[in-house]
């Protein structure tokens, strides 16, 4: 009888963990499909926006991710970066989603978030994080009408941030990926 049981508790225990694997990426996506992503093929990088609660250091070191990221993407898909004669630009927001919300479809200068406690919690202290909400989004503009034609908004639930640069390259690897999954989007006829 005890066989019986050990297979019950497996099978309850996998189903207790199954929350944990499945707070996977989210990813939406939009475009405008009479731009034609088969004959534009060179694109530039606009201006980026990156705000997290690492400080500016590691902003720096995710941007870089962000981009190598997003270049290995783009010409695997053979799309080549032309800052000289682009086809399109490309450009993101990320952050966690209670900081880059106030961003998003904003490309002037970020107002600054303060991350500095205001009074004391107690029993509670004040740089602990349970999860976070990473968001990334890019927009693709076409570079002579400078209209958007395509943008992938991609959400990751960060379990413990103050961890998060440990495996940071994997984190965006993941999100770029999926993002970029369908892209580019299919042409309309």
């Amino acid at each position: 009888m005890r066989s019986f049981k050990f297979p019950r508790v497996r099978f309850v225990v996998v189903l207790l963990l199954l929350p944990l694997f499945a707070a996977a990426q989210k990813v939406t996506t939009t475009s405008d499909t009479s731009f034609n992503f088969q004959t534009a093929k060179r694109y530039a990088w606009g201006k980026n926006h990156i705000i997290t609660r690492q400080g500016r250091a590691n902003d720096a070191l995710i941007d870089k991710e962000i981009v190598r990221q997003v270049n290995r993407a783009l010409a695997a898909k053979g799309f080549t970066e032309d800052p000289a004669n682009p086809d399109f630009y490309i450009s993101y927001e990320a952050g966690a989603s209670d900081l880059s919300v106030q961003m998003e479809g904003e490309y002037a200068d970020p107002k600054t978030a303060s991350t500095a406690a205001t009074s004391p919690i107690y029993g509670i202290p004040q740089n602990v994080w349970y999860s976070v909400d990473g968001h990334i989004t890019f927009q693709v503009v076409n570079a002579k009408s400078n209209e958007p034609v395509w943008k992938a908004v991609a959400t990751k639930k960060i379990r413990d941030p103050h961890k998060g640069m440990k495996d940071m390259p994997k984190q965006i690897e993941q999100m770029v990926s999926k993002a970029f999954k369908k892209f580019p989007p299919p042409q309309a006829r």
